[in-house]
C-alpha cells in the first residue's frame, strides 16, 4: 500500500473510533429545584462557553438523559468544574472595536444562566463566558450575584476608553487590611488576576483556611522518546533513476526523536501543540546517467504541530495531528569506497498523522508530503515522500 493511502486509511480508522470516544461520562452530581442531590455520570465536554444543559446517566444505567437549565439549580463533575444556576445581569454591550458605544455604563439584561464557580470562600467568584467574552460575578454569603463592572467604550473626545468599575467594587466591597490599593489597581479583568485576588481576600478574612480555588485536574505537558522507521517513496525524473532503472522506488530508514507536548487549557486536554526534534537516516541508491550514486545522508528535523485527542478511557486515546517539519541540519554519510562529499540538501515540508496511546506507550503513523532532494557535485532530479511509524514512550508528564 502506498504511504499516502496508508496514512489516510489510518486517519479514517482513528476518526471513526474517535467519534465514539467523544461521548465520555464522568462521575458527578446535580441538584434539582427541590434541592435534591442526584449522583450520576455526566458527559464532560469541558465546556468553553457556559452550558445551558448537559447529558447524564444514572448509576447502573446506559440510558442517556438530558438536564435543562430550568430544572437544575447546580451541577458539577468530580475533580472538574462546578456550576450554579443564577438570574444575573449580563452586559449586552458590543466588544467589537468598530461598534463600541458612547455609554460608559454596561447595557444590562437579566438572564437565567449557569455560572462557573472559580473560587469559593468568604467571597465566591463566578464566571459567565459566551464566545470570546468573559464576565465575572461575586457573592458574599447569601447575597445576590453581583457583576464586576468592566466595559470598553468611546469617550466624549471620540477616543477609546475603559470603565474599570470593578476595581472600585473590590475597594468598597472586597477589601481587607492585608490588601493594598496598589494591588487592586494592578488587578486586571481576567480570570487569573481575579482568581488570585479573591484567593488573597478569602485568606485575609480567614487566615489558615483553604484557598477555595476550584482546581481542575489536567495534564499540562508530556515528554517522551520517539524512535521509529521511515518508509520513503522516491520519484525521479530527468537523468536520475533508481538503482534498478525505474522512476519510482521505495527505501527504509531509521529515526529517533524526543517530543515535548503542551496541552491547551480548554476542552479537557483534547488539543495540544508538540515539538519533536528528530534524527533521521536515509539511504537512496540512485543511478545518474550511467553512474551509481549512493545518496546516504542524515537530517535533523523539528516537526512542530497541532494535535487533537479522542479519549476512549482514562488510559486509552487516539489522536490525529498536522505539522510542519523544519529541517535544521543535514549531512552526507561517506561510504568506504566513495569519499565524495555530495552535500545533500533536503527541503522542509508539511505532514500529518494519527495514532493510539495506552498509558505511557503510543504508536503513530505519519505521512510527510513530497519534498525535493538536491546534492552538490552531481545533479539529482528527485522528490520523495515518506510514511513513518513511531513507537513512543512517555518519560514523564506534569
Amino acid at each position: 500500500m502506498r504511504p499516502d493511502k496508508s496514512l489516510f486509511f489510518s486517519l479514517f480508522i482513528c476518526l471513526s473510533i474517535g467519534a465514539k470516544a467523544q461521548i465520555r461520562f464522568e462521575k458527578g452530581y446535580f441538584v434539582n429545584n427541590d434541592k435534591v442531590k442526584t449522583v450520576c455520570n455526566i458527559r464532560n465536554v469541558d465546556w468553553d462557553n457556559n452550558p445551558s444543559s448537559f447529558r447524564y446517566q444514572l448509576p447502573g444505567s446506559d440510558e442517556v438523559l438530558d438536564a435543562a437549565l430550568q430544572d437544575v439549580s447546580a451541577f458539577g463533575i468530580d475533580g472538574g468544574n462546578a456550576y450554579v444556576r443564577a438570574l444575573v445581569k449580563v452586559d449586552q454591550s458590543s466588544t467589537d472595536v468598530s461598534r463600541l458605544s458612547n455609554d460608559r455604563n454596561p447595557e444590562w439584561q437579566e438572564q437565567l444562566v449557569f455560572l462557573k464557580v472559580l473560587v469559593e470562600g468568604e467571597a465566591t467568584l463566578f464566571q459567565y463566558k459566551r464566545n470570546e467574552v468573559s464576565q465575572f460575578y461575586y457573592q458574599k454569603g447569601d447575597s445576590l450575584y453581583t457583576p464586576l463592572v468592566f466595559k470598553r467604550y468611546i469617550d466624549g473626545n471620540g477616543q477609546r476608553a475603559i470603565n474599570f468599575g470593578f476595581r472600585q467594587q473590590l475597594l468598597n466591597e472586597l477589601s481587607c487590611e492585608g490588601i493594598t490599593q496598589l494591588q487592586i489597581e494592578r488587578t486586571s479583568y481576567r480570570e487569573s488576576d481575579l482568581v488570585s485576588y479573591f484567593q488573597r481576600y478569602n485568606t485575609c478574612k480567614r487566615p489558615g483556611g483553604q484557598d477555595g480555588v476550584k482546581k481542575v485536574r489536567r495534564n499540562i505537558f508530556n515528554v517522551k522518546i520517539t524512535p521509529g522507521v521511515d518508509m520513503s517513496q522516491l520519484s525521479t525524473s530527468g537523468f536520475t533513476r533508481t538503482r534498478d532503472g525505474k522512476n519510482k522506488g521505495n527505501t527504509t530508514g531509521i529515526r529517533a526523536g524526543a517530543e515535548v507536548e503542551y496541552f491547551a487549557p480548554f476542552h479537557k486536554n483534547k488539543w495540544s501543540i508538540f515539538v519533536e526534534p528528530s534524527f533521521q537516516a536515509h539511504k537512496f541508491p540512485l543511478r545518474v546517467t550511467s553512474t551509481d550514486v549512493d545518496m546516504n545522508f542524515w537530517t535533523i528535523e523539528v516537526p512542530v504541530g497541532i494535535r487533537h485527542h479522542f479519549y476512549l478511557s482514562e488510559k486509552t486515546k487516539v489522536f490525529v495531528n498536522v505539522f510542519y517539519s523544519r529541517k535544521i541540519k543535514e549531512s552526507a554519510m561517506v561510504e568506504k569506497d566513495d569519499h565524495t562529499d555530495y552535500r545533500v540538501i533536503a527541503n522542509s515540508g508539511f505532514g500529518g498523522g494519527a495514532g493510539v496511546a495506552y498509558g505511557p506507550f503510543s504508536l503513530e503513523a505519519r505521512y510527510y508530503l513530497k519534498r525535493a532532494l538536491y546534492a552538490y557535485r552531481v545533479r539529482i532530479d528527485m522528490e520523495y515522500s515518506k510514511a513513518t511509524v513511531i513507537l513512543g514512550y512517555r518519560l514523564f508528564k506534569k
